[in-house]
């Protein structure tokens, strides 16, 4: 179901409005189209901005239990990866029903 749609009205500077116009154009879409995924973008790119520096800020409170035992625990994850057989499927599975084949046309 597509979003609602608010219809408001703002002030914006003539230079910027231009820029939103040939983007628009561009792109062939209306002004509201333009603005609206311009406003997206920077929502999406506050969004990652802000997931950047809570996880910044989680690593710099570990402490240094807490990374030996993340240590550990990647150190035994890659092995049990190293292990793993992506293309042989797993070691108890019965084998693949294997497929007829197409008869060639003569």
């Amino acid at each position: 179901m597509p979003a609602k749609k608010v219809k408001i009205s703002v002030s914006i500077d003539a230079a910027l409005i231009a820029q939103v116009d040939r983007y628009a154009a561009t792109h062939h879409v209306t002004r509201s189209a333009a603005l609206e995924r311009w406003l997206a973008q920077v929502s999406y790119r506050e969004k990652l901005a802000r997931l950047e520096e809570e996880t910044a800020t989680y690593y710099e409170s570990l402490t240094e239990g807490d990374r030996r035992e993340d240590a550990e625990y990647a150190e035994a994850a890659s092995k049990a990866a190293r292990r793993l057989d992506i293309d042989g499927g797993w070691p108890d599975a019965p084998p693949a029903p294997k497929r007829p084949r197409k008869k060639s046309r003569p």
